[in-house]
């Protein structure tokens, strides 16, 4: 697959997908821990990376079980001002994924854009905003709505065909959103985790030559 433009409706995540930005937020979660031993700094990489798709909302009160910590509410809200913290102007910063940034600015008229991220919503919108690209997305969906409701609701209020749409991801959550939809699914490489060792539907490394 070398090109979006037959497509009416793109659904595009945002880490690994827009920025190159997932090792912030894998970073970012082990400075959260910085007493935890090493195989659970481990395995909190390891599902990170696995299920990139996931809020924080989800993965904090997690993370903080494994660490032996009680996620009650303020704990775990003062570990996501933390996160948030560590990784806002981190992620603003970051790499493009190359030749994305043409991609989203070369959208046909005919196209929906939509954004679907683990990115709590007032984030995510901050982060288009500062990138100059918010203008470019007709809708923006971030934590805590699930991806796949944001797909159905998209489907539904424009009233586009599941054959006539795609999701842009690099994780396990997005893929299963995309499944659970019914919608097509385009895989952005990155360092995945183990599911995608041998998937075999359509995957890029970059957005060179799309058009």
């Amino acid at each position: 697959m070398n090109s979006l433009r037959h497509f009416n409706l793109i659904f595009w995540d945002f880490d690994g997908v827009i920025k190159d930005s997932v090792d912030v937020k894998t970073d970012a979660y082990l400075a959260l821990f910085p007493e935890a031993p090493k195989n659970i700094l481990e395995k909190i990489k390891s599902h990170h990376l696995e299920y990139g798709g996931i809020s924080r909302l989800e993965k904090i009160p997690l993370y903080l079980q494994w660490v032996g910590v009680q996620p009650t509410n303020q704990v775990i809200g003062e570990y996501l001002d933390q996160f948030a913290n560590l990784v806002v102007q981190k992620v603003i910063s970051s790499p493009w994924v190359p030749c994305v940034e043409q991609v989203l600015r070369q959208k046909k008229s005919h196209q929906k854009f939509v954004i679907v991220t683990g990115t709590p919503q007032t984030e995510i919108e901050e982060i288009l905003v500062q990138l100059q690209i918010n203008s470019i997305f007709d809708r923006i969906f971030g934590a805590p709505t699930q991806k796949s409701k944001a797909i159905e609701w998209a489907l539904q209020n424009y009233n586009i065909g599941k054959e006539d749409s795609i999701l842009i991801g690099d994780s396990k959550t997005d893929w299963l959103a995309a499944e659970e939809t019914g919608i097509q699914f385009l895989l952005r490489e990155t360092d995945n985790g183990e599911f995608f060792n041998h998937y075999s539907g359509n995957k890029i490394k970059d957005f060179i030559g799309f058009i």
